[in-house]
């Protein structure tokens, strides 16, 4: 695993994409895609969370003073690590109702370099790794909400 060995948890990571980390992305303007949000763990603790406009294909414009308020947790194993996110509905100056459509992703980067691994619930099918792909997002269907 890429980790940092001197994890700072009390402030946001920039950077943190580089190692070992899950990633969910959040579009929650379904006729917007392009704006959607980011939020990110370590097994270490470390977190970020940003708002991002995807102007074009090579052009994104990164809030990195986005505050959302998420909570995290981690904890590593011998075989496994687990990590939780707790994102609150003012993150996304919108309370979803039942039948909404957001759009998000999930993603999960390990290792470095050549073995360098990637998985994602969508996935993006670009040459190289990029989880930047509002149009691959999938569907976020929110039901019994009030």
């Amino acid at each position: 695993m890429v980790m940092s060995h001197a994890p700072d948890v009390s402030k946001k990571t920039i950077g943190l994409w580089d190692r070992d980390v899950c990633e969910i992305f959040i579009a929650p303007d379904a006729s917007n895609r392009n704006r959607y949000f980011e939020f990110e763990v370590a097994p270490t603790g470390e977190w970020v969370d940003l708002a991002i406009n995807s102007v074009s294909p090579e052009t994104r414009e990164t809030d990195i003073t986005y505050e959302s308020n998420m909570k995290c947790s981690s904890r590593i194993m011998d075989d496994r690590s687990i990590l939780a996110l707790e994102i609150p509905w003012t993150a996304f100056s919108a309370v979803p109702r039942s039948g909404d459509i957001w759009f998000g992703n999930l993603f999960r980067c390990v290792g470095s370099g050549e073995t360098r691994g990637y998985l994602a619930w969508q996935p993006t099918e670009t040459v190289k790794p990029d989880f930047h792909i509002p149009s691959k997002f999938g569907e976020l269907l929110f039901v019994g909400t009030p």
